[in-house]
């Protein structure tokens, strides 16, 4: 995903793990700085009197869509090859309910019981260790409960972001929640004063001054101007260069087509003037614009399939989304018709190449809506030598 922010050229693939590795440690040093370290610290969310972890966190979402939406509208980012977590709502409500739980009993979550763990606290640790655990009883209760795999999978609403769902204009979304923001931090710090009479916030809490709201609403008003002016910009083209890609043979495309693979999208780039029919389930594509369309609306994991008529496409144009996996159908239309809509005839006697070719009238009939042809039986080899004659009765001694 590093590459796919900024037009940011490394050295070397280690160099760019390694500004990972840097970019994460900086974070965890971030949280460690907040007390997030601390169970005592993040447990003192649910008691109302320590409401550090909201307004740290409400913080850090703030930036980043603030950031992310003003750095693609003056391109500097190509929001369409940035990785989005594909929403599954039954299962993100149960796991969250679930996350919820384990965040109230050990008073950590995922991140911050790394940072614990590295600050050396034993809970932290046990929490941490927790994860793998907790991992590995899923893994195997899914096979053990099909149920489980149907939730995991229910509910799935693609790769989708709230401006989009709520449809409304992103200027007005980002304003929403900033100004949302501004208000709920005020409202947090009421919150705490008035829990503090009954418990005292753990180590590391600012106390906050009678200036604090005028603070928080000028960060707040700062980052709605910045917003609002970077998401009104016209963002310039960021250009990327075709890329070459792999084949794909017109049977194993036929038998991803069988099997129903979900991600499979197949693009008809024939001439508009070809109206002979083309491969089942294909989209006709007659514009980069009509393809863009179609891809983005595929899923996050997408298995694009171009072909014409003689195998000539095999590039991925630039326009189109970087993550996807493309093929080119080799020998395009001509093959696919040719290995796939045409039964077969063995020529020869090993099983192998009569199982192939009983498989490959399946496939056959399968597409042509005809009954599977039956395999011939070839006629045995004629032994060299010519044919031999039935030994005559002797009659007598």
């Amino acid at each position: 995903m590093i590459e796919a922010i900024f037009p940011i050229t490394f050295g070397s693939e280690e160099l760019r793990l390694l500004t990972a590795i840097g970019l994460g440690f900086m974070f965890g040093f971030s949280l460690e700085r907040a007390g997030f370290g601390n169970a005592r610290k993040l447990a003192g969310q649910f008691y109302f009197n320590d409401m550090t972890v909201f307004k740290v966190m409400f913080t850090a979402i703030l930036v980043a869509m603030v950031g992310l939406y003003s750095l693609s509208a003056i391109g500097l980012l190509d929001m369409t090859r940035m990785w989005i977590n594909p929403t599954f709502m039954w299962a993100q409500l149960v796991g969250g309910f679930m996350l919820g739980v384990g965040f109230i009993m050990s008073g950590l979550c995922p991140g911050t019981s790394v940072v614990s763990a590295a600050s050396g606290r034993w809970d932290g640790l046990v929490t941490f260790s927790g994860i793998f655990v907790g991992s590995f009883l899923f893994a195997v209760m899914l096979e053990w409960f099909p149920v489980l795999e149907r939730l995991y999978t229910g509910g799935s609403l693609g790769d989708s972001v709230l401006p989009a769902l709520l449809r409304v204009p992103t200027p007005l979304f980002i304003l929403g929640v900033v100004a949302m923001a501004g208000a709920a931090f005020v409202a947090a710090e009421r919150v705490e004063q008035a829990f503090r009479r009954r418990r005292e916030p753990v180590e590391l809490t600012p106390e906050p001054t009678r200036h604090a709201p005028r603070y928080k609403f000028a960060v707040a008003g700062g980052l709605v101007v910045v917003g609002l002016l970077a998401t009104g910009a016209t963002a310039p083209e960021i250009e990327q260069p075709d890329r070459q890609i792999a084949a794909i043979a017109p049977l194993q495309l036929a038998d991803d087509i069988i099997s129903g693979n979900p991600g499979l999208v197949i693009l008809d780039l024939r001439q508009e003037d070809d109206t002979a029919s083309g491969i089942p389930g294909a989209i006709r594509i007659t514009t980069d614009r009509s393809a863009q369309t179609v891809l983005l609306s595929a899923g996050q994991w997408a298995k694009v399939v171009v072909y014409d008529e003689f195998g000539d496409a095999r590039t991925a144009l630039g326009t189109w989304p970087q993550h996807f996996e493309y093929r080119f159908l080799s020998g395009g239309l001509r093959a696919w018709r040719a290995e796939v809509m045409t039964p077969a005839e063995p020529a020869g006697h090993g099983s192998a190449e009569r199982e192939f070719i009983a498989r490959q009238n399946q496939i056959a009939a399968f597409f042509s809506g005809t009954a599977a042809r039956p395999t011939p039986v070839a006629a045995p080899p004629v032994v060299a030598g010519g044919t031999q004659t039935k030994k005559k009765k002797s009659m007598g001694c």
